[in-house]
């Protein structure tokens, strides 16, 4: 029996493209924030966080986790994929 399966390569993350990913996702978190008209502060305050991280996140100069990213979504009353619909340039 045989399967038509592509054989599934290994995934390189280099720093450079961590870098990049992290720099789209600040700027879509920005741009809806702003969409949004909420200020960093506000957007901090609904996520317990400080408006440091929010700042941080949307200068591409921290790495967020999954829960993170969730939260943002809630609090900007976006669904989740909403953050990450940006071109990524491998």
């Amino acid at each position: 029996m045989s399967t038509n399966k592509e054989k599934i390569k290994e995934v390189v993350l280099t720093s450079n493209q961590l870098v990049r990913f992290q720099k789209q996702f600040g700027k879509r978190i920005k741009e809806i924030r702003l969409e949004k008209g909420i200020s960093q502060v506000e957007l901090a305050s609904y996520i317990n966080s400080e408006k440091t991280s929010i700042s941080r996140i949307e200068n591409g100069r921290t790495n967020f986790t999954f829960s993170t990213a969730l939260k943002l979504s809630l609090a900007m009353n976006v669904e989740l994929k909403e953050l990450f619909n940006f071109k990524f340039d491998k």
